[in-house]
């Protein structure tokens, strides 16, 4: 905010110099001789350095309409009672001054600049042409404006860049937000498996327990008999409480894994899409950048899948090779080589998240229909950075245009 501000009184303190400096150029040789003379254009440069203090949100269409119509009146007055003065250089400030307004306005100060245009060439036919001084005149209004123009179009792209900024920051912690639920929902069907299942066999292995104290002092071979029985209960048990622990221990490796297992019961879960997921080989831990782009890239996948595939299959492979995680998504949809791919908003999304990581993406045909999508990320190039760096990139090239 000082900043802008340091800037806006510096944009001031510039037009207030160029008015200044341009009306002791224009001044008689002697005006203390011609004290009228004087009195005049002091008068009009007290005017234009007003226009240029004058707050920025003082101004609007109507305004200038006023402001130009009552220095041109003024102007006509003088003329009629003085013939000589002043000349057409009176109303160079004016060009100036719309030059430097606010684009907003851009359509009436345009409108006032060929006004003030034809009223000076007026005062030339009036006194002497010099088509020169004219061309001079316009040009310098063209000069101003085109760089009042690129300096507003510069703050734009600032400020989106800002927005963009903030935007993408709060999307980054939207996804880990979405991911933590997603491992949540998966951890909550483990937990109820885990319920489910092993205590089932925990259930059946105390009843049989209890069965046995029983039948040992009656019937000891009959007891000797079901301890095989209880046995067996007791090592399935084991087993599931093994799957289920190593299920749990990969996915505290970090949310990647898990989350993309959260979104695939959540999907399947509310949807009559049947959905397999494979991982292949060990899944090791990755990054939160890494995560947030094949979560989002599964997410609109199967979204779209949902809304326009008419898949009642859909297969989900991941692969974790050299620095590498391949994510491979097909279905049973009816896309076909026949027709092309409509590349709209959400693939190109996909597109531009691999390629911000330094990844790939590939879209092609299923056999014998479908679509297979294979999306290629490496771990060691985070999107965070390559993000950075095109903004880097960015500002250094809009550093370059305005000079610094």
């Amino acid at each position: 905010m000082n900043k802008n501000i340091f800037q806006h009184f510096n944009a001031r303190a510039a037009h207030t110099i160029f008015i200044v400096a341009f009306f002791i150029l224009i001044m008689p040789e002697y005006p203390f001789l011609h004290t009228h003379v004087l009195i005049v254009y002091a008068a009009f440069a007290a005017c234009y350095i007003w226009m240029a203090a004058a707050p920025k949100g003082w101004w609007n269409a109507k305004r200038y309409v006023l402001a130009v119509c009552i220095l041109a009146g003024i102007t006509l007055i003088i003329r009629i009672v003085h013939s000589d003065y002043p000349d057409h250089r009176i109303f160079w400030p004016l060009l100036y001054m719309l030059g430097v307004a606010d684009p907003k306005w851009n359509r009436s100060t345009v409108t006032l600049a060929v006004f003030t245009v034809c009223l000076i060439f007026a005062m030339m036919l009036v006194d002497k042409v010099s088509y020169g001084a004219l061309i001079a005149a316009v040009l310098m209004y063209i000069a101003v404006r085109n760089q009042s123009l690129l300096r507003e179009a510069h703050r734009t792209n600032r400020k989106q860049l800002e927005q963009l900024n903030t935007a993408y920051s709060e999307l980054q912690q939207t996804s880990v937000q979405a991911m933590g639920y997603a491992a949540l929902t998966e951890r909550t069907r483990l937990a109820r498996d885990i319920h489910d299942g092993f205590g089932h066999q925990m259930t059946s292995l105390i009843v049989q327990l209890q069965a046995l104290k029983l039948m040992i002092p009656q019937d000891p071979a009959g007891a000797a008999n079901s301890v095989d029985e209880t046995l067996k209960v007791a090592r399935k048990g084991m087993d599931e409480v093994r799957l289920a622990v190593k299920e749990w221990s990969d996915d505290e490796k970090g949310l990647g894994p898990i989350a993309l297992k959260g979104l695939v019961s959540q999907i399947e879960a509310n949807s009559m899409v049947q959905i397999q997921y494979k991982e292949i080989g060990p899944i090791g831990e990755w990054p939160v950048e890494c995560s947030v782009i094949l979560y989002r890239i599964l997410q609109e996948a199967l979204t779209n899948i949902l809304k326009h595939a008419d898949a009642k299959l859909v297969n989900i492979v991941v692969e974790e090779e050299n620095e590498h995680v391949m994510l491979l998504i097909t279905d049973d949809g009816h896309f076909s080589d026949e027709k092309p791919l409509n590349f709209g908003f959400g693939l190109n999304s996909m597109i531009e998240r691999c390629k911000s990581a330094g990844g790939s993406i590939v879209f092609s045909a299923n056999s014998p229909n479908g679509l297979k999508i294979q999306a290629d990320i490496p771990l060691n190039i985070t999107s965070s950075t390559a993000y950075k760096e095109t903004i880097h990139a960015n500002r250094e090239n809009d550093s370059n245009r305005t000079g610094g």
